[in-house]
């Protein structure tokens, strides 16, 4: 884990932007100071110690959203101290052993009138919208420490971040994974009823997705690849892929495509001709690249490039 230490409350702003996303900072006492100390758990998940020493309130404003918007869900596990979070209609108190998940889409919160020390798990809205119908509805509301699938959540969430220096990148991933797979499950469990459970189909099609956006470069990608990565049949995967509506080679390409529409339109990369464009993405043909990307955009690769760095 890499840790920030803050002496200052102008400090701890940077700190938190960075760790997080971009926040402003409300009443706080003039000797506050505090720390971060963050791990990243694959492409799931960041997990992240949070210890604060004075109070402090700290905003995410309709501005900021719109000025450096996100599309990551928080969910904060509370260990010691009082806190509070506040977002629309919203305002769950936080106990220790408990917590609350925000959507950092839309402005919020947070208030900590004594010195405090927090675990927060930030992922993707998309994993979450693999796991949950509604992540909307379960925002703003207190997870209570004492409800029984909440405290394997904090059990499991305490366990990792005392240990996640010790693993592996592929652990830290796949724990990552897990931590997810049981946010989603104490957030269903509090809030009632059993819809928009997923099955274990749904998980694993979220991996594979996870997976593909990872190894875009690698040429080699394909359906068998994902296969031998999850253990399953080429059949099974194609089941799965074809349960939401479409097949392997096809996700792979669209995600391939988007990431090299993504890549002609970034100033940071006008240096790099349309050929290297196509390679960083896994198309080995400049052709067929040209050929996929004309169908997928209307446009070819060098007009939406729009004169930005080399074509050749």
């Amino acid at each position: 884990m890499g840790v920030i230490v803050a002496k200052s409350p102008d400090e701890w702003a940077q700190a938190i932007t960075e760790s997080f996303v971009a926040l402003s900072l409300g009443s706080m006492s003039g000797s506050f100071h505090g720390s971060v100390r963050s791990s990243v758990l694959g492409s799931a998940a960041t997990l992240t110690e949070v210890r604060t020493y004075g109070s402090s309130v700290v905003r995410r404003s309709a501005r900021l959203v719109r000025r450096e918007p996100s599309d990551d869900c928080l969910f904060s596990l509370h260990l010691e101290g009082a806190g509070a979070v506040l977002q629309g209609e919203h305002e769950a108190w936080l106990t220790c052993g408990g917590g609350a998940l925000y959507d950092a889409s839309k402005p919020y919160e947070l208030r900590f009138p004594t010195d405090t020390r927090q675990l927060v798990l930030q992922v993707s809205r998309e994993q979450l919208r693999n796991r949950i119908v509604r992540v909307e509805d379960v925002c703003g509301h207190a997870l209570p420490a004492r409800h029984p699938a909440v405290r394997v959540l904090a059990a499991y969430v305490r366990e990792l971040a005392d240990t996640c220096d010790d693993l592996s990148g592929d652990q830290s991933a796949e724990l990552g994974l897990t931590a997810v797979d049981l946010l989603a499950t104490a957030l269903r469990a509090v809030a009632g009823g059993d819809s928009g459970v997923p099955s274990g189909r749904a998980v694993l099609l979220a991996s594979m997705h996870a997976y593909v956006r990872e190894h875009l470069a690698d040429p080699c990608l394909a359906p068998g690849a994902l296969a031998h990565q999850h253990r399953v049949s080429v059949r099974y995967v194609a089941e799965l892929f074809a349960a939401s509506g479409t097949s392997p080679a096809a996700f792979i390409r669209a995600e391939r495509l988007r990431a090299a529409h993504r890549t002609l339109v970034d100033p940071r990369y006008a240096g790099l001709t349309v050929a290297s464009v196509a390679a960083r993405c896994g198309f080995t043909d400049r052709t067929t690249f040209t050929r996929a990307f004309f169908r997928a955009y209307g446009r070819t690769p060098a007009e939406v490039r729009g004169g930005c760095g080399r074509e050749a």
